[in-house]
């Protein structure tokens, strides 16, 4: 009987793992066959790598395609000019006498297909791969925080010695076609050098530009079976807690990728940082111990178990990491080429603690590998400024040299340059942005003038605005002033009494006092139907323009929910934000736990508090079945803040977090 019952828990699970898997990919819109992949050379040299849409519960091949991110460019203005600026300046006098000199460059660039390279691909599919149809590009998202990269030993914000500035955009775009920005203010020895590489003769320029997308795959299924005893991996970990104490404490530091992770679980070090390489290793040491196993039957494809294999290994991985940016580009192993076609620097990881934590308190986790998986994959596309500059370099707009002592200057034009990020604000919650400038002339007469950018500007004119500045007899070598004071939905306007600030002849980026944050919550709807939670509510306080705001996210058992998502926008200085979690019990009504705070961190994990659980044989009629103790002071005292939940409305929270509050 008991063995009946088991199975019948394990075929209940199988089937609600296929059900969530199927739920994501319906969430995703998107789902592309690891298996049905096509590659398409187009008549400029352009190669497309495009991923057949799949078919629910079956593995024939569409003729429906998705095309990955490719051909990153300049962009255009509606009249045509391209949007891109390298301009080389001096001054008479030699720089240790007040002269300076360098170059400007700035220009904006995105990705995707043209129209006439798209309508190219489409006759290709049509006419040599029997009819296929090409629906768009594939839904992308920023791999990583850092998925907008300059490679440059020129252009490069830690070398002092040639670049005085350096502005991005940060992330790479996920649409197609949205722009993407770079600004950068070289010294003379930069200048000199980027230029030289800009000549005909050469081959490449010293700037190149990496833009890191992930994507998701269906992997084909194969009758097998996987297991990840993490109990069992806790239990060892906590045999040896003393040993690897000891080490610590005569000094003997741990090497290697097993001591690495030791270190991560016991929080040793702040961080500790893997390779590919030492994951992998890591991932079949595991395997040797038997800590993970992974068996398929006999006389299946081998290629697609190798498949199943590898996409099982980006799985367990994904549970204790996260991709790393930011650290240095290196070339990457044979093995991780063969795993990823697609890559092009070899990839780092940092140990997750939390996910650490929560994979190991999960206990054995079984996976029956006859439904598919569906794994993040990895890519990336490189473009190079040689083929970009060879079309403006003749283009007055694009590319010329100034001498500041010339005449012309008498009239000096005073650029204002919105950043990216505020433009991409504008529709969502930015109304405009006024900018009051002036400029003290030594005769009198003051010059003073203001200029507003909103959505039309933008539309018609782009990111830049112009105020042209007569110096006359002007002998006040100072430079002009300027103030901004942004408008916000709701008729909010910040600044209130705006400060004069110093600006720079070469122009000045315009920044938001607020910058866009998405938070997401995520819940384990079986654990919340376990201890009857029918909804949970992240209330979320953070500040915006110095004032404390809130926002809620809901998940809800109703409508199935494992994700909900939304976007603050907060003070540019704040680096977080303060929540708390309202759990709806279906008897108990609103459970409400303690305030508390997150730091560059925009995830939430709706989980139910220990002092909430305890373990009730009788009830359950199951040994050490968690349950809600209904009679903890714990869950007492978070319903009665619940009770108390529209008296603490108005309650202010940020004073308690002096990180959260801009001083």
């Amino acid at each position: 009987m008991k063995h009946l019952i088991h199975n019948k828990t394990y075929i209940l699970k199988c089937l609600l793992w296929m059900v969530t898997m199927m739920a994501i990919y319906q969430a995703n819109g998107q789902v592309l066959d690891s298996e049905n992949r096509l590659a398409v050379v187009l008549s400029d040299g352009t190669q497309v790598v495009l991923y057949g849409k799949a078919t629910s519960l079956s593995d024939e091949k569409t003729k429906d395609y998705y095309y990955l991110p490719v051909n990153p460019r300049l962009s255009f203005r509606p009249d045509g000019t391209p949007e891109f600026l390298f301009t080389k300046f001096i001054t008479e006098a030699r720089e240790e006498n007040g002269g300076v000199s360098g170059a400007l460059l700035h220009f904006l660039m995105q990705w995707g297909l043209t129209p006439e390279q798209e309508a190219e691909l489409k006759g290709k599919l049509t006419n040599e791969h029997q009819g296929a149809r090409l629906l768009g590009p594939v839904d992308v998202e920023a791999d990583g925080a850092d998925s907008f990269k300059i490679i440059s030993a020129t252009v490069n914000e830690s070398n002092a010695g040639f670049t005085e500035s350096l502005i991005t955009s940060g992330n790479a775009s996920v649409i197609p076609g949205a722009k993407m920005a770079v600004a950068s203010r070289l010294d003379k020895y930069g200048a000199q050098l980027l230029a030289s590489t800009f000549e005909k003769s050469k081959s490449i320029t010293d700037l190149s530009i990496e833009l890191s997308f992930g994507y998701t795959l269906r992997y084909p299924a194969a009758r097998g079976r996987a297991v990840i005893h993490w109990d069992k991996l806790h239990t060892q970990l906590q045999k040896d807690s003393a040993e690897y104490n000891k080490e610590i404490k005569y000094g003997k530091e741990r090497t290697g990728y097993f001591g690495k992770f030791v270190d991560a679980v016991f929080g040793k070090k702040e961080e500790e940082h893997i390779t590919y390489n030492e994951a992998r290793s890591f991932y079949e040491e595991l395997r040797n111990n038997q800590i993970i196993t992974v068996d398929f039957e006999e006389g299946q494809d081998s290629e697609r178990v190798s498949k199943v294999r590898e996409a099982f290994f980006e799985y367990f991985l994904s549970q204790l990491t996260d991709k790393e940016s930011g650290r240095k580009l290196s070339k990457p192993s044979e093995q991780e080429k063969e795993s990823m076609p697609d890559i092009k620097h070899g990839t780092n990881y940092k140990y997750n603690v939390s996910k650490i934590r929560k994979s190991i308190q999960s206990g054995r986790k079984e996976f029956n590998l006859n439904y598919r998986l569906a794994i993040k994959k990895s890519f990336a596309i490189t473009g190079n400024l040689a083929s970009w500059y060879d079309g403006v370099r003749d283009n007055p707009k694009c590319v010329s040299s100034v001498n500041l002592n010339d005449p012309f200057f008498q009239h000096r034009d005073i650029n204002f340059i919105l950043d990216l990020d505020a433009k991409e604000m504008f529709a969502e919650e930015v109304n405009y942005v006024t900018v009051n400038v002036r400029k003290r002339r030594s005769g009198g007469h003051d010059f003073s003038d203001r200029i507003t950018l909103d959505q039309n500007h933008l539309s018609t004119k782009g990111v830049k605005a112009t105020l042209t500045y007569a110096r006359g007899e002007d002998q006040n070598p100072d430079l002009y002033e300027y103030m901004t004071q942004w408008s916000t939905r709701g008729g909010q306007v910040f600044p209130k009494e705006g400060e004069w600030k110093k600006g720079e002849w070469e122009g000045v980026t315009l920044i938001p006092p607020v910058k866009p944050l998405t938070i997401e919550l995520e819940a384990d709807l079986e654990e919340l139907k376990t201890h009857g939670i029918s909804r949970v509510t992240a209330q979320i306080r953070y500040a915006k323009f110095g004032q404390e705001q809130e926002k809620n996210l809901h998940i809800s058992m109703a409508k199935g929910e494992v994700l909900s998502t939304g976007k603050l926008f907060l003070d540019k200085e704040i680096e977080g934000y303060a929540y708390r979690l309202i759990f709806n019990h279906k008897r108990e009504g609103k459970l409400v736990t303690e305030w508390d705070s997150k730091t560059n961190d925009n995830y939430i994990y709706a989980v139910i508090p220990d002092q909430w659980i305890t373990e009730d044989e009788e009830a359950s009629g199951e040994s050490n079945k968690p349950v809600l103790d209904l009679k903890s002071s714990a869950l007492l005292q978070a319903k009665d803040a619940g009770q108390k939940l529209l008296e603490q409305a108005k309650a202010k929270v940020l004073s308690k977090f002096d990180n959260l509050i801009g001083k």
